[in-house]
């Protein structure tokens, strides 16, 4: 990376540098249309219309680049005056990860730069650009017998780039560890424009220095580009889902702890959902089996080693009282581990409240979401998650809220709630994007986090590599969401949300949703004639 300058710089996207960007990646690759700046302002929050002023959140030109180089190119132009830059995969998080905060230039690594590069057999490496999906790889390597070690809930949509640069967590996590444990390689472009590899794509990064892919996985884009991944691939075998029902969810605590130190089981996933989860979904429309709550436990590998296993976890369940349910339940779940949230199809908003706590306070921590509920006044949608590893359980219960007024916001008072209890147990809340940026100093100390803001600064002197995130939360007025404004927030937040009335906003739309009525019109339309004077 080149040594930094004494230089003015404008910050300004001026008709002459979006003359440059088409220069670099062609014409038809670039939006500066109010439209689609629009579309590009947020992820998968559902920000009401006053963030725009706190955030200057529209870009304000998106490029799409093909390469590597034009990616390189891209930044050194915007590194020159100081422009932001803000990686974008297909925005499927819901913390502003991807949102620009202060203008900029967003860059679509998903239009064009989503190609799977090379499967290699014989060294069991994948090769794939940044912008790919997780299924698009997933399903590719599969077709060869292969599997990647592990990937988002939203790998439908989700892509390498954005996932990995969270430091993720998900499906095949409990078996192969995270994103980052997976990487052999990556090409990242720094903040002045200069592409490096992390790493080595047939071999490990051992004893070679400082460990460059876990360095880049989880900076959230504030660090550089990644255009290139170079991951590990296994032998896929067979993938064999389980299920198991209890009368109570912490029911589940006995079968979990006694899976999680078993010294030779060592399942693929481990998810549990509950019997609100599974009501909800019914009272949406949505096929869901009538059970109460499941663990899943989806175990992969030689079919005689499966064998082996399953009638472990069958014994282990068993002592505790658990009822195996049927292949085709076990499947169903499996085939919907990406699609949790189902039951906003009434027109609710629907969100999760990330929580990571060690695998030891499982069950005690149940007690904690239900308990949330209730003090908060939430209209509870479930209480999901995973074990991600023998050490760390992921909870992820979520709740309706109204999405089409400014007061629906208070519900985000169960994130901060819930985030304050899971630290009672050594747990935290998980992910910065721009909206939690101030959890740097909540769950590190502070010399830790100045050390992470000095990384920042050496790396990307100008900040303009996703700035506002991960480290630093800033409103478009130089206002610094310190811990300490934001704690004062939370609670403002958390008191406000106790004040009022508890939320109903799913039992409404149930009420007045006609979306399954308009179905069955629409079949029914089908057999009308028209002019017979029935309509």
């Amino acid at each position: 990376m080149k040594a930094n300058s004494e230089v003015i710089l404008t910050r300004k996207v001026t008709p002459e540098m979006i003359a440059k960007l088409e220069g670099i990646v062609g014409k038809d690759n670039i939006n500066t249309g109010d439209m689609d700046k629009i579309l590009y302002s947020h992820d998968m929050a559902p920000l009401p219309k006053e963030a725009g002023m706190a955030f200057k959140n529209l870009p304000d030109v998106v490029v799409r680049p093909e390469t590597d180089e034009q990616v390189a190119k891209v930044v050194a132009l915007a590194y020159r005056d100081g422009i932001p830059i803000i990686p974008r995969g297909n925005a499927t998080w819901g913390l502003g990860g991807c949102m620009p905060t202060n203008g900029g230039i967003v860059i679509d690594m998903s239009s064009k730069m989503n190609k799977v590069l090379e499967i290699n057999k014989e060294g069991m490496y994948v090769k794939v650009q940044a912008g790919c999906t997780w299924k698009g790889v997933l399903d590719e390597c599969m077709k060869l017998g292969f599997i990647v070690g592990s990937y988002p809930s939203s790998f439908p949509a989700g892509t390498i780039g954005a996932w990995t640069s969270t430091n993720g967590m998900g499906t095949g996590s409990y078996k192969y560890g995270s994103s980052k444990d997976n990487i052999l390689n990556m090409k990242v472009v720094l903040s002045d424009g200069t592409l490096i590899e992390t790493g080595y794509d047939q071999i490990g990064s051992y004893m070679s220095g400082y460990n460059l892919n876990q360095f880049f996985a989880g900076a959230e884009g504030t660090l550089g580009v990644l255009t290139t991944v170079t991951m590990r691939i296994y032998p896929m075998g067979e993938i064999r889902p389980v299920t198991y029902e209890f009368e109570n969810l912490k029911d589940l605590h006995g079968p979990i702890q006694k899976i999680i130190s078993h010294a030779s089981i060592k399942p693929l996933h481990i998810a549990w959902s509950d019997y609100l989860h599974f009501a909800n979904q019914r009272k949406a429309g949505i096929h869901a089996p009538k059970v109460k709550n499941v663990l899943l436990v989806a175990l992969q590998g030689d079919p005689k080693f499966v064998d082996l296993e399953e009638s472990e976890v069958d014994a282990i369940v068993a002592e505790f009282g658990g009822k195996k349910l049927d292949r085709e339940i076990a499947d169903h779940e499996w085939s919907e581990r990406c699609y949790e949230f189902r039951a906003r199809k009434v027109g609710v908003g629907e969100i999760p409240a990330e929580v990571i706590v060690p695998a030891k306070h499982w069950g005690e921590f149940v007690d904690e979401c239900y308990k949330g509920f209730e003090v908060m006044k939430m209209e509870p949608g479930g209480v999901i998650g995973v074990i991600v590893d023998r050490s760390t359980a992921l909870f992820m219960p979520y709740y309706f809220k109204d999405d089409e007024s400014l007061l629906g916001m208070t519900a985000f008072s169960f994130n901060f709630y819930l985030g304050d209890r899971a630290s009672l147990y050594g747990g935290r809340t998980t992910g910065f994007g721009v909206f939690f940026a101030w959890n740097m100093d909540v769950i590190h100390d502070g010399e830790t986090a100045d050390f992470m803001r000095d990384l920042k600064t050496a790396l990307d002197p100008r900040d303009i590599m996703n700035p506002g995130h991960l480290v630093c939360g800033k409103t478009r007025f130089g206002i610094n969401m310190s811990k300490q404004l934001m704690a004062f927030g939370s609670k403002m937040i958390q008191g406000v949300k106790k004040l009022l009335p508890a939320d109903t906003t799913f039992s409404d739309n149930l009420k007045r949703f006609r979306y399954n009525d308009m179905e069955h019109e629409v079949e029914e339309g089908r057999f009308r004639v028209l002019g017979d004077g029935s309509q």
